[in-house]
């Protein structure tokens, strides 16, 4: 057995060698982490309570719209963040991401409500399904034509951000306005809206922006695919499931079963981001080794000439 006391001590200097590569990393660590979704969701909690605290304090209905628009967009505007920081290496602009988002809501709101009243006063009725397949096609409208209009390569990262965002924009209106008609139903009382936007915005992590989001991917990924007849086969496969994730989310809202639909919904995303991001990383060290790779000059070339010679 080796004597501790023999063995050689670290110099001062290789001490603080490595201390210093120890903090280097830690510090590199720590930056490379997304912290800006906290801070959104942070100013967006402090709103929101700012906000009800005023609501109650001054009976002042006018109040009442803030209230509804900050609860209904605090967790979307933080899961939007988040997945758009962890896609750092992404091409899209804020402006772009921003778009999809208000156009999401807007846009795809007014779309899917115009279906759907055209729909069922064709059919008489209107099936859970083909609300599914109707309000993913409003949504799905938004990111598709963004990527049209940025005339990018259309990577499939790219597609999940703008689909998070778009789905996020459609879900934060849709609870305010949910919120609007419950508070209407209760006269008007706090306490019962203020659970249901809680409600709906956490489940909106696993609803329209998971399902946006992922049918976006695959449709972006249509162009990168090594064989384009898969690339349509991936996305009208990953559309039929969101779809019928949507339906089913509708069947069983009453039950409650929707919340496992929403968790699976969730996990989809986050296992499709993590996927996409490993996938983009491999390909820039592809790239980047590819253009590490130096092409002979005409002076190698006759010096090999030469060496062959010899």
């Amino acid at each position: 057995m080796t004597n501790l006391i023999d063995r050689p001590i670290p110099a001062p200097a290789e001490v603080r060698h490595e201390s210093t590569a120890v903090n280097q990393r830690t510090r590199t660590l720590i930056a490379s982490i997304p912290w800006r979704w906290l801070a959104v969701l942070g100013i967006g909690l402090a709103l929101f309570a700012a906000v009800a605290v005023g609501v109650i304090t001054t009976d002042d209905p006018i109040l009442v719209p803030s209230l509804l628009l900050v609860g209904a967009a605090v967790v979307p505007a933080t899961l939007t963040t988040l997945v758009t920081e962890a896609e750092a290496s992404s091409e899209l602009t804020l402006g772009r991401v921003l778009t999809a988002a208000v156009l999401g809501g807007v846009a795809g709101g007014v779309l899917a409500g115009v279906l759907e009243f055209a729909t069922e006063g064709a059919l008489g009725s209107l099936p859970y399904l083909t609300i599914g397949l109707i309000e993913e096609s409003a949504k799905l409208a938004i990111p598709v034509a963004l990527f049209a209009w940025g005339r990018s390569r259309g990577r499939a990262v790219d597609g999940l951000v703008l689909g998070v965002a778009a789905g996020s924009g459609f879900a934060a209106l849709e609870t305010a306005g949910y919120g609007f008609v419950a508070l209407l139903q209760v006269h008007g009382q706090l306490a019962p809206v203020e659970g249901l936007l809680l409600t709906r915005a956490l489940s909106s992590l696993g609803g329209h922006a998971a399902w946006t989001g992922l049918a976006a991917a695959a449709w972006f990924g249509i162009r990168g695919a090594r064989k384009r007849w898969f690339g349509w086969v991936r996305f009208l496969a990953t559309f039929a499931i969101v779809a019928s994730l949507h339906a089913l989310w509708d069947a069983n809202v009453a039950s409650g079963f929707y919340q496992w639909i929403g968790a699976f919904s969730f996990i989809l995303l986050v296992g499709t981001a993590l996927w996409l991001h490993r996938t983009e990383r491999r390909r820039e060290q592809h790239r980047h080794g590819d253009a590490r790779r130096v092409e002979p000059t005409a002076n190698d070339v006759a010096r090999l000439g030469v060496s062959s010679e010899r």
